[in-house]
């Protein structure tokens, strides 16, 4: 019953917030114009601030330690094997290559710093997030780089460096955990008249973000594309995951570190992948469908998952 009683308690209260966007949004109290100015806000102020605090309150030697280390390298290992496998698979079963090159990115980027934290932080409390921000800083190149490789590739375009490396450079969230570690090697300490707005600015970043989503959300135009919506859900959600945790377990990466991986690897497709997708010429329908359909999904996978961890003793 524990077990149940942990899954429900990590679920629950992102289920209720993007119900409540959702509600909101059929009740016109917001529109699609609101929605996007408030995205953009979540992206590039609540969220970096979250990010920065996260990854400014950690020990660094802690942060930066071979248990860490190893993980941000099989994380790393994991997805450009997912990517690899699947720009060689899928063609062979998608013949549009818009569609396919939206999958592609679906199956590989994860919105693990809206998801994964709040998930670490219902587990095991706000003060051990320090392990699941560190990798979700350090992933956000390689879903950056992914993604701009794989659209270009299949729009017959060339893949731009120097444009990947500058949009990197340009992430709200990479300046902030950048910042956050020069803060830290440096020993800038913030002060506290400073330091508790930017805690409260940070809190709004979990509930507004999930209220936004569950605003975006319309089932009416999921029937469309519901094979190509059930591949990513499956693969991004249970069998991807399922290979990770079964090599996890047996490498022995338990606690807190497990509890971080596991954030991650259950956490839904990311908004920015629709972003990416319109602005690229790709298929930015079906990518807006796969951020929906994982987001939704995941409430109830996110819960098996967290249940099964409990039951095997893994948490």
């Amino acid at each position: 019953m524990d077990n149940l009683t942990l899954a429900i308690n990590v679920v629950f209260p992102l289920f209720f917030m993007m119900v409540a966007g959702y509600i909101m949004r059929r009740k016109n109290w917001v529109d699609d114009h609101s929605l996007n100015i408030m995205n953009k806000l979540i992206f590039r102020v609540f969220m970096s601030i979250l990010l920065f605090l996260n990854i400014y309150k950690m020990d660094i030697k802690e942060a930066l330690n071979k248990e860490n280390l190893f993980l941000i390298l099989l994380l790393y290992m994991i997805i450009i094997a997912v990517f690899l496998i699947s720009i060689f698979m899928l063609p062979k079963f998608v013949k549009d290559k818009k569609k396919c090159s939206v999958m592609v990115q679906g199956l590989v980027r994860g919105n693990s710093i809206l998801f994964a934290i709040p998930i670490v932080a219902s587990i095991y409390g706000d003060d051990h997030v320090g392990v699941v921000s560190l990798l979700s800083a350090y992933l956000i190149p390689l879903f950056n780089v992914l993604g701009v490789t794989v659209l270009e590739m299949y729009r017959g375009g060339k893949v731009d460096i120097k444009k990947i490396l500058l949009g990197i450079a340009k992430n709200p969230t990479i300046i902030a955990s950048t910042l956050a570690f020069l803060f830290i090697i440096v020993g800038i300490k913030i002060p506290g008249l400073i330091l508790s707005p930017l805690e409260s600015m940070s809190k709004v970043t979990t509930p507004l973000a999930f209220i936004v989503l569950g605003g975006t959300f319309d089932f009416k135009m999921l029937c469309n594309n519901a094979k190509y919506l059930t591949v990513v859900a499956l693969g991004k959600l249970i069998i991807v995951p399922a290979i990770v945790f079964y090599m996890a377990y047996n490498l022995g990466i338990e606690n807190e570190e497990m509890v971080a991986l596991l954030g991650v690897m259950i956490s839904p497709v990311a908004i920015a992948s629709f972003t990416m997708a319109k602005e690229m010429d790709a298929d930015g329908e079906l990518a807006g469908q796969i951020v929906i359909t994982t987001s939704v999904a995941s409430i109830a996978t996110i819960f098996m998952w967290v249940y099964l961890f409990g039951t095997f003793n893994i948490i």
